[in-house]
């Protein structure tokens, strides 16, 4: 937090600096902060976004003459912090932002930031790609899938639904049926394992059996290594090592369970499918800033999931919204 708040006012200094000798831009307010001197709209966010956000821009100038941007995409973490600072029209992050960055940008603003969801992030295990988050066990675990409540109840301590040890409390039998589950992943020191605890575990603590390694590379290993482990994994960036396999997940009780592949991600069944989410400074009933909504709505056009979709298959593999998310998402835009 102290780190986030240090950061939050280098950007308040430098985008005061940009609106005292921002030019007139004829998309954008004349007072806006976000404008740089010679007139160009700031982006900041994630750097895997670049190629999305650059096709954006250039379908956004087709209608908007005169807009001309400056991405600074130096990381999904910066994002937030320039959006509270008035140093930045959107946040381009891929996932969610933190809960000390969303805090302490309503500390400062005293509102929330508005987040809209574009598209998904990842999809996998495929060659040249990025395998988004996703839980793992022994490639002999016969475990057909867990619910978020589920997984919740296994790595948490405190679940609401109750904590799950056992194999067998799961509906796995035989040999697994009264072993102990072994628990495995990053530790839990702020990144990757604290940030799911956070958004998708429901906020509880890691149980005590929870062994926090160094890295993901040493968690497959764990987990490849043990019939009777288990572990999330954050994103990895080729295929995951022989010996394990992906569990896969339903958001509800009832509901089929999804694996991370390209057909359930686009789908919007995999629940830990990271999204590309827009941040946007509009406090609540009040008027957005044009340009910015604007950006949004084209994002959200039948054009920006076009944009999305053409870039499927690079490295990160950008996916556009499924038809209930984009529907739920456009909504967020009407007055």
């Amino acid at each position: 937090m102290k780190q986030t708040l240090s950061l939050l006012a280098v950007l308040i200094a430098v985008s005061g600096a940009q609106a005292q000798d921002a030019k007139p831009n004829p998309t954008a307010p004349k007072d806006a902060s976000y404008l740089l001197s010679d007139g160009r709209i700031a982006l900041h966010g994630d750097e895997a976004l670049a190629p999305v956000i650059d096709a954006l821009n250039a379908k956004f100038a087709e209608t908007h003459p005169g807009a001309k941007f400056a991405p600074v995409l130096k990381g999904s973490a910066t994002a937030l912090p320039a959006l509270a600072a008035g140093a930045t029209a959107i946040g381009f992050v891929v996932g969610e932002a933190t809960r000390p960055d969303i805090r302490a940008f309503k500390a400062i603003n005293k509102h929330n930031a508005l987040a809209i969801k574009v598209g998904y992030a990842g999809y996998g295990p495929r060659a040249g790609g990025k395998t988004p988050p996703a839980v793992y066990v022994h490639g002999s675990n016969p475990l057909a899938g867990l619910t978020m409540t589920q997984l919740a109840g296994l790595f948490t301590s405190g679940s609401p639904a109750g904590d799950i040890n056992t194999w067998s409390q799961l509906g796995v039998t035989g040999a697994w049926g009264t072993r102990r589950v072994h628990l495995y992943g990053q530790r839990d020191d702020g990144d990757f394992s604290t940030s799911l605890r956070l958004s998708r575990l429901g906020g509880m603590p890691f149980a005590g059996h929870y062994e926090g390694l160094a890295d993901d590379a040493a968690v497959l290993q764990a987990v490849a290594q043990d019939p009777y482990g288990i572990a999330i994994v954050d994103w990895i960036a080729q295929k995951p090592q022989d010996g394990v396999r992906i569990v896969p997940l339903a958001s509800d009780a009832g509901k089929p369970f999804a694996a991370p592949d390209k057909t359930e991600v686009a789908k919007g069944a995999y629940p830990l499918t990271p999204a590309i989410t827009l941040y946007a400074a509009h406090p609540p009933k009040q008027p957005m800033d044009p340009l910015v909504k604007d950006y949004l709505a084209l994002a959200l056009s039948d054009e920006g999931q076009a944009i999305i979709a053409r870039f499927a298959e690079n490295v990160t593999g950008f996916l556009p919204l499924s038809t209930d998310d984009l529907k739920a998402e456009r909504a967020k835009l009407k007055d």
